[in-house]
């Protein structure tokens, strides 16, 4: 059963039941509402919808056209829009006191929800569907919420010194935000847990469970800090969202003398993701064991194939690599091809839908990688990855913020009418 499934069957948060009743119909040349979108919500067994609700309702042409929120599972809101197709989109626990939420003014499907300043995350959730609404007929819609966040439920760091006088851990690399559309941006966070000395001062506690996080990159490095000494592991997966888990240690001599930490861990998956365990080892007496758990340190090089693309470039554990896919005639493009504004807004909705199978951070190539890219297109296209570059056609890429079509005889600001969007992604290798 795939994940979709399990968020329809089995009620992982709840649902979002949306339909709309027929009403009498309108000139359509007004373009005045003659559809009603009724919102309900409902969930089953002991799931529950994430409250409140923020609902984005987009036309074809990506526009918001309207917005609500859902206090509680009571809650019923009708909307009135002229018939048509519509995606909407929902925000489980989008609490304005925690988060900065777009209005409908300033909504696009890649709006940043971004937390509150000295605010940490909730249970936030995130739901898409589309809808068609006739004025003639009775239309429904639901859509399941799927959680965006992971739990840090519990931190014990056991045997520690007594005269220690500070424990944390640190996870990082983990998102750094989430966009209206369910996707996560930015690769460089990370978070900081301290820890509080119990009454028999050897053993260190994370008092609080509502410890939310973003999903890891790749695989993270737990950091267990006491005083000014750390200890790292590179946990064999990913941390991924829709899981809870619980971390347990014990500070322990080697028998050298030299400090040791060890680390058993344990992720409890809620109940429509079922569980997994991991176990890690810190300090250097672990350093010196056999881990089948240490990821290869076999990098790719530039010019190389890495995961079916081509690396434009190697920095340290930094690898950018062609996306092998490429687009062109991208619908609202060349009616705006002289609006730089617009043109990101399409540009970064296209992104966003990129191959989420190789990476989630798809972004256009930048003036310079254009350049190089297009001195080596035959090294490209004779290593037969991916789709052909065509030589003869525009490219799109961005230089200092603005937008511009490479092209054979140089760049020139704007897109072209049938530009392509061939977008780069730089992953780090542990």
């Amino acid at each position: 059963m795939n994940k979709n499934q399990l968020f329809t069957l089995t009620a992982m948060c709840g649902l979002l039941t949306l339909s709309s009743c027929s009403q009498e119909v309108i000139n359509e040349e007004l373009a005045m509402p003659n559809s009603n979108l009724t919102v309900i919500t409902r969930s089953t067994g002991d799931a529950k919808v994430a409250y409140p609700v923020r609902l984005y309702v987009f036309d074809s042409a990506n526009k918001c056209k309207a917005m609500q929120t859902l206090e509680s599972a009571e809650d019923v809101i009708g909307i009135r829009l002229v018939e048509g197709a519509y995606d909407v989109y929902a925000i489980g626990g989008a609490d304005e006191t925690r988060y900065v939420l777009p209005d409908i003014d300033n909504a696009s499907m890649t709006s940043v929800i971004s937390l509150q300043e000295g605010q940490t995350h909730g249970d936030l959730m995130a739901g898409h569907s589309t809808v068609t609404l006739s004025a003639d007929g009775s239309n429904s819609l639901t859509i399941g919420l799927e959680r965006k966040v992971l739990q840090v439920k519990s931190v014990v760091i056991k045997n520690v010194p007594e005269e220690a006088k500070a424990v944390s851990i640190k996870i990082a690399p983990i998102y750094e935000s989430m966009l209206l559309n369910g996707r996560y941006q930015g690769t460089n966070n990370n978070s900081t847990i301290t820890l509080t000395k119990q009454d028999d001062n050897t053993t260190w506690k994370m008092e609080s469970d509502d410890n939310f996080l973003f999903p890891s990159i790749d695989k993270p490095t737990i950091t267990v800090s006491i005083d000014n000494t750390s200890y790292s592991y590179t946990c064999e997966k990913e941390l991924t969202a829709n899981y809870r888990f619980n971390i347990e240690g014990n500070f322990n001599e080697s028998p050298t003398g030299a400090p040791e930490v060890t680390l058993t861990g344990t992720i409890t998956g809620a109940v429509w993701d079922g569980e997994k365990e991991i176990s890690f080892d810190f300090g250097d007496k672990a350093d010196d064991k056999d881990n089948n758990d240490k990821p290869s340190t076999d990098m790719p090089e530039a010019g190389s194939v890495y995961n079916g693309c081509y690396v434009l470039a190697v920095n340290g554990k930094n690898v950018t690599i062609l996306s092998p896919t490429q687009k062109n005639n991208i619908y609202g493009i060349a009616e705006n091809k002289g609006d730089q504004e617009k043109l990101a807004e399409i540009i970064n909705n296209e992104l966003a839908a990129w191959d989420q199978t190789i990476s989630t951070n798809w972004r256009l190539m930048t003036k310079e990688e254009a350049k190089f890219i297009r001195s080596s297109i035959t090294s490209i296209n004779q290593e037969s990855i991916g789709e052909r570059f065509r030589t003869d056609q525009s490219y799109l890429c961005i230089g200092d913020g603005t937008i511009y079509a490479s092209t054979q005889n140089g760049f020139i600001e704007g897109a072209m009418a049938a530009s392509y969007l061939r977008p780069v992604t730089t992953i780090t290798i542990q």
